[in-house]
């Protein structure tokens, strides 16, 4: 049985082809996304080395530039597709895989410190040692 081979194209970086330049990392992390137009606060839903897609409630217009600031993400980025409550962003300058994995060490360390958040309020209100009363 022959061998089908698979050469890359330039598809592979178009931002509305359904194959990726890049892996994509899931994520759900709160971000601030800057532009001239406006600042509007956002999640971050996925990541990878060459850009970012993020839940936004009004999505921009492609070709909207500005930064994205999510934890220690701090990045000039295009919008690149724009679907109903969603924008694929673009990285001006690629990051590294290492920049990815340690958003990912960041996503895991702030889930666990709002996990001990939660826990701590949890123990105030069953001991009575409350200080918030809602």
């Amino acid at each position: 049985m022959p061998v089908k081979r698979v050469i890359p194209t330039m598809a592979e970086d178009d931002p509305q082809s359904s194959h990726r330049a890049a892996p994509r990392l899931p994520l759900s992390l709160p971000g601030l996304f800057l532009a001239v137009t406006g600042n509007q606060h956002c999640i971050l839903t996925n990541l990878s080395r060459t850009g970012a897609l993020i839940a936004i409630e009004e999505p921009l217009r492609i070709g909207s530039e500005g930064y994205l600031r999510c934890g220690p993400i701090d990045h000039f980025m295009v919008v690149t597709r724009r679907e109903k409550g969603r924008n694929a962003l673009h990285f001006d300058i690629p990051v590294s895989d290492a920049f990815v994995f340690g958003i990912r060490q960041f996503q895991e360390a702030l889930a666990a410190r709002e996990q001990e958040e939660l826990l701590e309020t949890v123990r105030g209100w069953t001991s009575g040692e409350a200080t918030n009363h809602w």
